[in-house]
């Protein structure tokens, strides 16, 4: 029931949005101002769809954890620190021991507090069909701000993990990558499902010389770029090229990896490809 208020109380908010965003132009005319490239959420909400939009997303990764609200846990950077996904491996979900946990901090939401003391919940994860109330959210995230990457890497996973369905997975990510052309970890999440879920190799390589392509864009529009990414990338290039076996691309990701000098879980795993 709490779920259903809650999900009601989000979309009648976007909605208002919407119509607000209709309404205005036909009151206001030409007295409105007119800025080039802008939608009608854009001129209503601004800025503030960002901040909308990622509320959504501590919406569902509070009802991922059961009801309660989990600042520790690791679900909304599953992918900037994936594991090593290939066929075969799972996507692991975990906490650090509580018995290893900090001192908790003063509370910054007090209601939220003294509600999760009063009424005692277990910390558990969705599973399965349960994980169906966590795509609303999602939906309301990426409809409200198209720019908001993780909304669509967190709906992908869910839709292929829990759900169980990497086509549509792959069909929000290339949602993803058509509103946010220039980020590479849409490309490497969907060439992730196309290698592992649908045993589509070429597209799967497809996706990760797409997003080999993008870093590079960012390093040279930027002048630095983030080497763990590059390495997470070059780790599945080096698992194609083994796999078709293509020695000399092999090689070449190989000194690339080397040339990073960054000595990872990921290094040692190309190293190991590339003893050939």
């Amino acid at each position: 029931m709490r779920a259903t208020l809650h999900i009601s109380a989000a979309a009648l908010t976007l909605a208002g949005a919407l119509a607000l965003g209709q309404m205005l132009p036909r009151v206001f005319g030409d007295r409105l101002p007119q800025t080039a490239g802008t939608s009608l959420l854009d001129q209503v909400l601004g800025e503030a769809r960002m901040m909308i939009s990622d509320g959504m997303i501590l919406k569902a990764d509070e009802y991922y954890h059961g009801g309660v609200r989990v600042a520790d846990c690791t679900h909304a950077d599953a992918h900037a620190a994936s594991s090593l996904d290939l066929p075969g491996t799972a996507h692991v979900h975990d906490h650090e021991d509580d018995d290893d946990a900090q001192p908790e901090s003063p509370p910054r939401d007090l209601w939220n507090w003294v509600n999760t003391r009063i009424h005692v919940a277990e910390h558990r994860h969705m599973d399965g069909d349960q994980a169906k109330e966590l795509i609303p959210w999602y939906w309301a995230a990426v409809r409200l701000e198209p720019k908001n990457v993780q909304a669509y890497l967190l709906c992908a996973s869910v839709i292929n993990h829990d759900l169980g369905n990497p086509s549509e997975a792959i069909r929000i990510l290339e949602e993803g990558i058509r509103n946010n052309p220039a980020v590479a970890e849409l490309e490497i999440d969907a060439g992730c499902i196309h290698l592992n879920r649908l045993s589509n190799s070429p597209a799967a390589l497809a996706c990760f010389e797409s997003a080999y392509a993008k870093w590079a864009q960012d390093r040279d529009a930027h002048g630095h770029a983030d080497g763990d990414l590059k390495m997470r990338i070059l780790f599945y290039l080096c698992h194609l090229a083994r796999q078709r076996d293509d020695t000399p691309s092999l090689d070449r990701y190989f000194a690339e990896a080397q040339a990073l000098g960054i000595r990872s879980g990921s290094f040692t795993a190309i190293q190991k490809m590339a003893e050939h």
